[in-house]
């Protein structure tokens, strides 16, 4: 009977622990200090976000105004991060989602070195990424032209 006790005791206190522990990994959107995440976890945390903003600039080679509204000069902060009015930002939302499907879909399944498409595998550093193909070598043709949508 000790026995049984001394276990349910080790138990109920196991989950005491990982219960508070889920406690302190609070979710960062109640404290309301980020607004209009529609992509990006609500837990994230501040070293994180501003960590994937910076992956996002230097992969396009743009600057945080490229999506994100400017406030009136003098206010507390430079950008209203939550404002929605430039349409770059909501292609930056489709386009994470695209690379999410990408990764989990695709990617994820043939790829045992653990290496996802982001943001600079097509980007490389541009706004707009490359979209010729490589020249073929000298004296080969150019084989079928591409086929023609139909409508």
């Amino acid at each position: 009977m000790k026995k049984y006790v001394w276990a349910l005791s080790l138990v109920l206190a196991t989950a005491c622990a990982a219960i508070n522990a889920q406690k302190a990994q609070a979710v960062r959107a109640d404290t309301g200090e980020f607004h209009n995440l529609k992509v990006l976890p609500q837990n994230i945390t501040r070293d994180q976000l501003i960590a994937t903003m910076r992956s996002f600039t230097r992969s396009l080679g743009v600057k945080c105004d490229h999506c994100h509204v400017a406030n009136p000069e003098g206010a507390k902060e430079h950008f209203d991060f939550p404002n929605d009015a430039k349409p770059e930002k909501n292609v930056a939302r489709v386009m994470l989602r695209m690379t999410k499907q990408i990764n989990a879909d695709y990617i994820d399944k043939i790829n045992e070195q653990g290496t996802n498409v982001t943001c600079y595998t097509c980007h490389r550093g541009q706004v707009t990424p490359e979209s010729s193909l490589p020249p073929l070598p000298a004296g080969q043709g150019q084989g079928a032209p591409p086929p023609q949508p139909h409508g």
